[in-house]
C-alpha cells in the first residue's frame, strides 16, 4: 500500500513525486521536521547515489551528507576544472553552512560520514589537506603559503578542506577589529591569490580552499547583523538547514564493505576529474539556464533586504554546483540533470536561510519576488504602494506575472488592494495593516 505524502517542496508547493529519504515509511522512525524539505531532484547522479547508499547507515540529514560530499569532492578535485561566468573564472569550490539545532541537527554526523568515506578513498587528502580552527586571514594563508627559497619550501599542494564545527566562533573572530579573516575568505572563495601587506608578507598563489561550517539557528540569528551580511562574506556560503531524518538508537554506521566499494569508485572519479580543464554547459543545459534558471535566480538590484544579502550569489552558485555535479559524473559537460539538481539545491539554500533567519528575513514566503513585493508594501507606509510602483519594481516581468504576484500578495495576512481616487479615475494601491 503506497505511503500518503504530506511533505512540501522548498518553494511551498505540495510534492507530486516520491521523496524516499524524507517520506514516511514502514520501519523508519521519522522525527517531525521543523524546517524546509529538500527536493529529491537535488540527489542526482553519482553523488546522489552515494547519499542514498549511505542514508540507512546514519541519522544525518541526507542534504547534509550531500553538501559535505560536494564540498569535500570539489576540494579534493583541486584547481584544474573551472568555468567562466562572464569574465570571472570560477573553481569547483562549494562552501556550505549547515544550520541545525545542536541536539537534532546531526551536523557533525553528516561531516563524519563523508570524512570516513574520503579517508578510505583519498587518505592522503584527509590527512594532509583537511583542517579546522580558522582564526585569522594570516593563519589561513599560512596553510597554503608559497615558498621562500631554501628557507621555507612552502606548501606545494594548495588544496584545503576546512571544517569548522563551531562556526559561530569563527564569525566572532572575523568581527574583531583589525581582523583580515573576512577579506581573506572572500578572496579564497573566488580562487584568487592570497596575501596580506604586513611585515611578514605572506602570499599564497592559486589556493583551492573549501569550507564547511556548522552552526545552530539561534546562534546564527544572534551573531548575524546587516553589516556583516552586506560585507559579502556570508553570501559565499550556501546555508543548508539540517535535521535528523530517522531515529536509530542501535546504529553502527556503514558496513566496511559498503565504504570500501564506494571509496574505490570515488578514488577513480576524483582522479579523473582532476585532469579536467574548462567545463561548459551542453545545449540542453544552456537552454534551461537562459529560459528558466537565470531569470529565477537573479534578484533585482533594488532588493537589499537581509535575506537577499545572504543569498546574493545564487546564480553563480547554481553554475558552480552544476559543475561539481558534472565532474562527479565523469564529464566536463554540464547537462540538464546537473543544472536542475543545482537549481533545486540553491532553492533549498534560500528556503533554509529564510527559516534560519526567521523574523530577520522579513517573514519570507520562500518566493523572492513575493517577499520583495511584501517588503515594499510595508515600507510604503499608510499611503500604500501604487500599481505604477509595482510595475517599476518588476518591469522585467510581464503584466500577467505582475497580476498573479499582486493577487498572491493579497492572500497573505494583512495585505489588501484598495481603490483610491485619482486624476479622472480610481487607481489601485496595495496596503499592509498588521493582523489583529
Amino acid at each position: 500500500m503506497p505511503v500518503e505524502l504530506h511533505l512540501a517542496t522548498t518553494d511551498g508547493r505540495p510534492q507530486d513525486h516520491p521523496n524516499p529519504m524524507y517520506d514516511p515509511a514502514p520501519g523508519i522512525d521519522r522525527p517531525t521536521r521543523p524546517g524546509p524539505v529538500p527536493d529529491p531532484e537535488m540527489f542526482s547522479g553519482w553523488v546522489g547515489e552515494t547519499v542514498r547508499d549511505l542514508d540507512p547507515t546514519t541519522e544525518a540529514d541526507p542534504v547534509g551528507v550531500l553538501v559535505n560530499l560536494l564540498s569535500a569532492g570539489g576540494a579534493a578535485i583541486g584547481p584544474g576544472p573551472f568555468l567562466w561566468i562572464g569574465n570571472d573564472r570560477h573553481p569547483a569550490l562549494i562552501w556550505a553552512l549547515t544550520v541545525g539545532a545542536t541536539s537534532v541537527g546531526r551536523k557533525g554526523a553528516a561531516t563524519n560520514t563523508v570524512r570516513r568515506l574520503f579517508k578510505a578513498a583519498v587518505p592522503d587528502f584527509i590527512a594532509c589537506n583537511t583542517r579546522s580552527g580558522l582564526s585569522s586571514g594570516e593563519g589561513l594563508i599560512e596553510m597554503v603559503r608559497d615558498g621562500d627559497g631554501d628557507k621555507d619550501p612552502g606548501v606545494t599542494d594548495k588544496r584545503l578542506w576546512v571544517v569548522e564545527s563551531e562556526y559561530g566562533v569563527t564569525m566572532a573572530r572575523g568581527r574583531r577589529e583589525g581582523s583580515s579573516l573576512s577579506g581573506i575568505l572572500r578572496q579564497a572563495w573566488n580562487g584568487e591569490d592570497l596575501g596580506v601587506m604586513n611585515r611578514d608578507a605572506l602570499h599564497a598563489t592559486a589556493p583551492h580552499i573549501a569550507v564547511i561550517g556548522h552552526i545552530s539557528p539561534r546562534e546564527l540569528r544572534a551573531k548575524m547583523q546587516d553589516a556583516e551580511m552586506a560585507g559579502g562574506t556570508y553570501n559565499r556560503f550556501l546555508p543548508v538547514f539540517v535535521h535528523r531524518t530517522q531515529l536509530d538508537p542501535d546504529g553502527r554506521g556503514a558496513p566496511d564493505m559498503l565504504i570500501d566499494n564506494l571509496a574505490t569508485a570515488w578514488k577513480t572519479v576524483l582522479a579523473d576529474a582532476r585532469r579536467v580543464g574548462e567545463v561548459q554547459l551542453d545545449q540542453q543545459a544552456t537552454q534551461l539556464w537562459r529560459e528558466e534558471v537565470y531569470a529565477a535566480l537573479c534578484g533585482d538590484e533594488t532588493d537589499d533586504g537581509p535575506l537577499a544579502e545572504f543569498t546574493a550569489r545564487a546564480a553563480p552558485y547554481a553554475k558552480r554546483l552544476a559543475m561539481v555535479y558534472a565532474l562527479l559524473d565523469h564529464t566536463d559537460r554540464i547537462g540538464e540533470t546537473h543544472l536542475r539538481a543545482a537549481w533545486a539545491l540553491v532553492r533549498y539554500a534560500r528556503a533554509s536561510a529564510a527559516h534560519a533567519l526567521g523574523a530577520a528575513a522579513v517573514a519570507s514566503t520562500g518566493d523572492p519576488d513575493l517577499d520583495k513585493l511584501a517588503a515594499a508594501v510595508k515600507t510604503a507606509g499608510p499611503g500604500g504602494l501604487s500599481g505604477d510602483e509595482v510595475y517599476r519594481l518588476f518591469k522585467r516581468r510581464n503584466a500577467t506575472y505582475r497580476a498573479d504576484l499582486t493577487a498572491r500578495l493579497c492572500q497573505l495576512p494583512g495585505y489588501v488592494a484598495a481603490q483610491v481616487p485619482g486624476e479622472g479615475r480610481h487607481r489601485t494601491v496595495f496596503l499592509y495593516a498588521p493582523p489583529g
